[in-house]
């Protein structure tokens, strides 16, 4: 008999998990088990999967508790798919425990399987759609979407939802893949790897139902988080320029309200002029910029700081005058509108000062001084 493993990552799920795992078992379908895998749920989540293994057997209904905690969907699933492969299960599905998934269309996934290697679940094909949702939730779900699809470009309508179901080509291929991911971005970057690889997709559409009870597991760090993940999938050198880049913006902002702040309080308060008041802002705001690059942006543990802190003052330097050139040529000389210029010379300078940061000031060298 060709057998499906159904995959459950749990993470206090106690209310949910009774009624999906009847909801699954009642296709009474003997090719069909169920792996429940917990990340040691203070909620006592596996103690009620326990009280199910009594009415359904623990060779059809498996649990596995991992003890370290919560270590994120993806990882969990990862588990899944690797005991599947290596008890000879043909296909695994995956799905999610908080009843957002519907059990009924466990039988139509394996269909699939047979025109395709993998079989997704979207909320995006026509007769899919998601119900619960608020409106910025069910926003931030179609931007992601969009947005993933720019960056990987795999020919499938819906790239974040975790309804899936694996056949045993993909599940063969799982040792190879290389999955850095222990979150919500583990979807995509299987996706992506899967199909450089060759594998194919089928989809069927789904109706997605906001959980019931409980809260959700994704938090607002791992949305940030995602959002860089899924360019590391494309590229690490993009990833690590997308994330320093937007870093070094933040630290320029930061730079700007001490520069500001300091050149009103000399001023209005301590009875300044504005050359000294300038003067100290602009280099209280640089040196502020300075330390929060190296510890931060770029997380260089050079030892040269009074060497660095020289040349990071020779790129604003010549950033200065960049600044001041282009508004020359193009502001004064050409007659373009000078806020136009400006809104052209600000990202200019920036991308100047960044790449001059990254390659020049705080570049990183290997343990044989290689850059």
């Amino acid at each position: 008999m060709n057998k499906t493993l159904v995959i459950i990552p749990t993470f206090n799920e106690r209310e949910n998990i009774g009624t999906l795992v009847d909801g699954i078992f009642a296709h009474k379908r003997e090719d069909i088990d169920v792996l429940v895998v917990d990340d040691n749920s203070p909620d006592g989540t596996a103690n009620i999967v326990r009280d199910l293994q009594k009415k359904y057997g623990e060779e059809r209904l498996l649990l596995e508790v991992r003890m370290q905690g919560k270590a994120g969907r993806g990882s969990a699933c990862m588990h899944g798919f690797s005991f599947a492969l290596n008890n000879g299960y043909e296909a695994a599905i995956e799905m999610d425990s908080d009843l957002s998934h519907n059990p009924v269309l466990i039988p139509k996934f394996i269909e699939g399987l047979k025109d395709a290697d993998i079989v997704i679940g979207s909320r995006y094909l026509p007769g899919g759609r998601v119900e619960g949702w608020p409106f910025h939730r069910k926003l931030l779900s179609k931007f992601a979407d969009k947005y993933i699809r720019f960056i990987l470009k795999i020919p499938i309508s819906d790239y974040t939802n975790g309804y899936r179901c694996y056949g045993r080509k993909a599940l063969e291929m799982l040792p190879e893949l290389d999955i850095d991911g222990v979150g919500f971005t583990v979807i995509p970057q299987m996706s992506y790897q899967f199909h450089k690889r060759g594998c194919t997709f089928g989809e069927i559409p789904i109706v997605f139902i906001n959980r019931r009870f409980g809260e959700s597991n994704m938090s607002h760090k791992e949305i940030v988080e995602s959002f860089f993940a899924v360019l590391k999938i494309r590229s690490h050198s993009l990833y690590t320029h997308t994330k320093q880049f937007v870093k070094f913006v933040l630290t320029g902002f930061t730079s700007a309200f001490w520069d500001l702040g300091i050149l009103t309080f000399c001023i209005e308060y301590l009875g300044w002029g504005i050359l000294p008041s300038n003067a100290l802002a602009a280099l209280v705001a640089i040196t502020n910029a300075f330390v929060i690059n190296k510890l931060w942006t770029f997380r260089n543990d050079d030892k040269k700081h009074l060497k660095q802190y020289v040349q990071f003052w020779m790129v604003y330097g010549s950033s200065f005058a960049l600044n001041m050139g282009m508004m020359w040529i193009f502001a004064e000389i050409m007659g373009v509108w000078y806020i136009l210029v400006k809104l052209f010379v600000i990202p200019t300078c920036a991308i100047w000062n960044y790449l001059w940061m990254h390659f020049g000031v705080f570049r990183k060298k290997d343990n044989e001084g290689n850059v």
